[in-house]
Formats: C-alpha cells, structure tokens, sequence
C-alpha cells in the first residue's frame, strides 16, 4: 500500500513543454510521467486563458491514468530568475559558531528583502563560502571560536509577478503550489538518464545541494547584534 505521505508530484513548465511527475516515495525513481507540447509559451500573457484550459486538460488525464488526484505539487519553472549575493557578518568578542548563528543572518537578510524589494520573491538560498577570521571554509566550521563570522550568501530570485500568475493557474486547477524550484538551479543536477526535469527538481527538494539552505520559520534578533554588508550583481 502506497504511503501518502511519501507521495509527491511535480510539474514542470519548461519551453513549449508541460511534464507531469508522480513519485509514490522519497526516492528519485519517478513511478509515472508524462510531458505534453504546450499550444504556446507563457511569454505570450495573451493566451493564459488557453494555455489554463490546456493544463487543467492534462491534469485530469494525469490523474485518470493514475487514479489518484492531484492536490499539492512542486512546480519547475524556467521563468527568468535573478541571482545577487550578500555578505552577512556576525561580531563577537570570543564565541563557538554554531547552527543557529547561520539561521539567524540568513532569516533576518531574507526578511530584509522582503521588506526592501517587494517586486520578487526567493526562490533559493546558498551559502557560498564561510570566513571565520578572514580563513575562507567551504563546509561549516562548526565549533570553531571566533572573533568575526562572514558568510556569502546567494540569493536566486524570481519577479512575483511570475508568481502571481502561475499560483492562479493551479488555483484554476484546484492544485496548490507548495514550492518553486528554478529550472536553470535545478538542471545543474541533472544527469542523462533523467528523463523529466522534475527528477532534478525533486533531487533539490530531497536536499542534494547541502549548501542550499531552507529556513521555514523566520524570527527577527535584536537590533544592532550583527552587521550586514550588501554586495549587489546580476
């Protein structure tokens, strides 16, 4: 008997192409896929309304096929996505680097931009490199006592615009959109005998990338605690 919680299903929008993944577990085997030419692309905001129709149209005979409804999935999309960097500083005069530390910079810069560029919404978080003290790490450099703690950070956004538009095409669909992922991101992990791209995009969400990071609750610190430094590109 198939576990519902083990479920998941991705679609994905990439080109002129629709594909529809269903893994009935937490592994990358993908139990059932299909991929659909779409009638147009969605820079053509003139013909939402057919490209709608034609989704919902592959949706239900998705599910027929597989005789389960779809209610929840994660959507690739290969909608321009921006990236820039920032630089997150923590100053202490003796202290452990923990965890902890790493969440709270990032939470509070994520809900910095929020507040500073309501136009595009995070997509992705990487942590590029950490520098304790001026020596760069790639991995954490956990229990290390430190004077100042950087880490580089790189944002992938997309406009929330682009957002807006395909949370209600799947609300259309009675599917809600539970995640995002970006095609160009995701495809870094794809191999040849990934037949969807929605295998890579699930390989991201399993957590292949151990420098993404996922912050599902957001919580302010103190004013003044640490410095953050912006270094804007792309």
């Amino acid at each position: 008997m198939i576990n519902k919680e083990h479920q998941s299903f991705y679609i994905a929008i990439v080109g002129q192409n629709l594909h529809i993944n269903y893994f009935s577990s937490n592994d990358d085997n993908s139990d059932y896929q299909k991929k659909y030419l779409m009638p147009d692309t969605f820079d053509n905001n003139l013909n939402l309304i057919i490209l709608t129709k034609f989704i919902i149209e592959k949706v239900k005979d998705f599910e027929k096929d597989i005789g389960i409804f779809i209610e929840k999935i994660n959507l690739v999309t290969d909608a321009k996505c921006d990236e820039f960097s920032l630089s997150l500083k923590n100053k202490y005069d003796s202290n452990q680097i923990k965890e902890a530390d790493v969440v709270r910079l990032i939470s509070d810069a994520k809900q910095l931009i929020a507040r500073n560029d309501k136009s595009c919404v995070i997509l992705h978080i990487l942590v590029d490199k950490y520098i304790v003290d001026g020596e760069e790490y790639l991995d954490f450099p956990e229990n290390i006592n430190y004077k100042e703690f950087v880490i580089d950070v790189r944002f992938i956004v997309v406009q929330h615009s682009t957002v807006k538009t395909l949370n209600k095409i799947f609300k259309d669909c009675n599917i809600e959109v539970k995640k995002i992922i970006s095609h160009k991101y995701s495809n870094r992990f794809t191999v040849k005998s990934d037949l969807s791209p929605c295998i890579a995009a699930k390989k991201v969400i399993d957590g292949i990338n151990p420098s993404e990071v996922i912050i599902h609750n957001l919580y302010s610190k103190k004013q003044g605690l640490f410095e953050k430094m912006f270094n804007f590109f792309g």
